[in-house]
């Protein structure tokens, strides 16, 4: 059978992850964190509820508006995000 892609990378890759649920003040959160391979100071997080994820390291957490956008929060649940994240990252 003829291949109809040409792969770039094609591996398979075993990772540890981490997982967190916490309830704030707002709502229940889960997040799953993977080391990133290529940028040792980032995560892969993944908000399991919403189905997206982001690279992030502690400079992201103090742009503004950027965990709104990639998680599509509010900003009042950002918030809560990003203290969060502060002390797991």
């Amino acid at each position: 059978m003829e291949n109809k892609f040409e792969f770039l990378k094609n591996e398979v890759v075993t990772r540890e992850i981490r997982y967190i649920s916490f309830m704030s003040k707002l709502k229940r959160y889960d997040f799953a964190f993977m080391k990133s391979e290529e940028k040792p100071d980032k995560y892969i997080v993944i908000h399991l509820q919403e189905n997206r994820f982001a690279l992030l390291g502690k400079e992201e957490l103090s742009e503004k508006g950027h965990i709104e956008h990639v998680f599509h929060e509010s900003e009042m649940e950002a918030d809560e995000i990003r203290d969060f994240l502060r002390e797991v990252l």
